[in-house]
């Protein structure tokens, strides 16, 4: 006999959970399934959290190893990286342990460890055991896509999810790829004193990410020792007496490098393959389910949200999905999803933030803007804190003047990214922004001051 569901959520990650909760709280008995034994996916398991666990020490660790830059001794700084480890698993243990209390404090929800897959339209199967529902939604998130490179070290190499699980400091690393999550790691671990080296395939690094800004980030990683090389055709991954060797072509010219450890960030596809949706008859491509801007599926009463879908892949707007899709499941009326509002930060050094859209998206689109942009290199802040590097850039709708997108290159671009989402989300002008008294001396009196530029601009152009 078949257990029936009015909702039945596969993944538990930052799309699956909420909007499971959220479901529950509403009325509707709802059961949420997950490979893993508890809440969290891999944002809190094998992405975010950990990453900016181990982010954060190195971070620290760099601070006081530059502290002479401040004029004070180091006195000979030592990474415990086992201890950091331990840190991280005990804040990853917390978090997921936290979020299954509160699924148990909801009569209506059921969280079930499991692998789910479609038997047909209204029947699922999870390790042998059939629910029926009323309603789906599939939220199962994303998975490392790994080329089909040749050699018998491929299998060998790490991705970002095993290099969390290592015990000691590796000595050195060859990061294939040069996208968010390499580029994360590569500084991480290079302050940390770890020989760290790049190849990517395309021109620059950061290849989905404006021009301007990835070539700061790429600036300071060549000034801190890592090698980074482009345009490169990986030929071969070996390994051999406890080495990787990788063969690989450069500018017409044959290379090879040996490494101990090799890690491959080649990129991230949607975990849909094993969901049964032929079954289902839920159509799905390489980007992941296909959806309209309701995040239906080709089944009315299936949805999907999350980065198993074609849309921008983050934590918070896989969270922001959930809700519209609650919401166009249960209400009367329909919401569509609107991603112009976004905002992302890449933990990289300096970081990136953007809120809206950035100048490259901009000019495909062939809207009609302003570029004004604000360099920390004049910033006060930024000159004590010897941090001058980077910017705050608006891309400004000519006609109405309101500013469709905000970009920050900054170390504490992550801190400023708030107000930018913000003064973007409520369709502010340089006159909107110049209402706010910006304290002195601080990062956030950016806003202020390139609000101020431009309205001297427009005067200027009056007169």
């Amino acid at each position: 006999m078949k257990t029936h569901y009015g909702l039945i959520v596969i993944g538990a990650g930052p799309a699956g959970t909420p909007a499971a909760m959220t479901a529950a709280k509403f009325g509707v008995k709802t059961l949420i399934v997950d490979k893993r034994d508890a809440p969290g996916g891999e944002c809190l398991f094998e992405g975010c959290i950990p990453s900016k666990v181990l982010e954060s020490a190195a971070n620290h660790y760099a601070e006081v190893v530059n502290a002479k830059k401040f004029h004070i001794e180091d006195n000979h700084p030592q990474m415990h990286w086992e201890a950091v480890i331990k840190d991280k698993d005990e804040i990853l243990q917390k978090r997921s342990q936290a979020a299954l209390m509160q699924i148990e404090q909801l009569p209506l929800l059921d969280f079930k460890q499991g692998t789910a897959e479609f038997v047909d339209t209204h029947t699922m199967r999870i390790d042998g055991e059939l629910f029926s529902f009323d309603k789906a939604l599939i939220a199962t998130g994303g998975k490392t896509n790994i080329p089909p490179f040749k050699g018998n070290g491929v299998s060998k190499a790490w991705t970002n999810r095993d290099v969390f699980l290592e015990k000691e400091l590796p000595k050195e690393i060859l990061f294939i790829g040069a996208g968010a999550i390499s580029c994360e790691l590569v500084q991480m671990f290079n302050k940390l004193g770890v020989k760290c080296h790049i190849l990517e395939r395309g021109s620059r690094i950061l290849k989905h990410m404006s021009e301007q800004s990835a070539n700061i980030v790429q600036k300071k990683m060549q000034d801190n020792g890592i090698v980074v090389d482009c345009n490169v055709n990986l030929e071969t991954i070996d390994y051999e007496n406890e080495k990787f060797i990788v063969k690989f072509s450069q500018n017409d010219q044959e290379r090879s490098l040996e490494f101990e450890n090799v890690l491959l960030a080649t990129g991230r596809g949607a975990d849909v393959a094993t969901l049964g949706l032929e079954n289902a008859k839920v159509e799905y491509d390489r980007g992941g389910v296909v959806v309209n801007k309701e995040l239906q599926s080709s089944q009315k009463h299936i949805y999907a949200c999350g980065d198993c879908v074609p849309a921008p892949k983050f934590a918070h707007t896989a969270s922001y999905e959930a809700g519209v899709v609650v919401h166009n499941m249960f209400a009367p009326s329909k919401h569509e999803v609107n991603y112009d509002k976004n905002s992302w930060v890449l933990f990289s050094d300096p970081q990136i933030g953007v809120a809206g859209i950035n100048e490259e998206q901009a000019k495909k689109r062939e809207l009609d803007v302003d570029i004004e942009l604000y360099d920390f290199a004049q910033d006060a802040r930024s000159q004590i804190d010897k941090k001058t590097e980077g910017y705050v850039k608006f891309i400004i709708d000519k006609k109405s003047k309101v500013i469709l997108g905000i970009e920050i290159v900054s170390e504490d671009a992550s801190s400023l990214i708030g107000e930018a989402a913000l003064i973007v989300a409520n369709e502010m002008s340089a006159m909107d922004i110049m209402k706010a008294i910006h304290p002195h001396p601080t990062l956030t009196e950016s806003f202020g001051k390139l609000a101020q530029q431009i309205f001297f601009k427009s005067m200027m152009k009056r007169g």
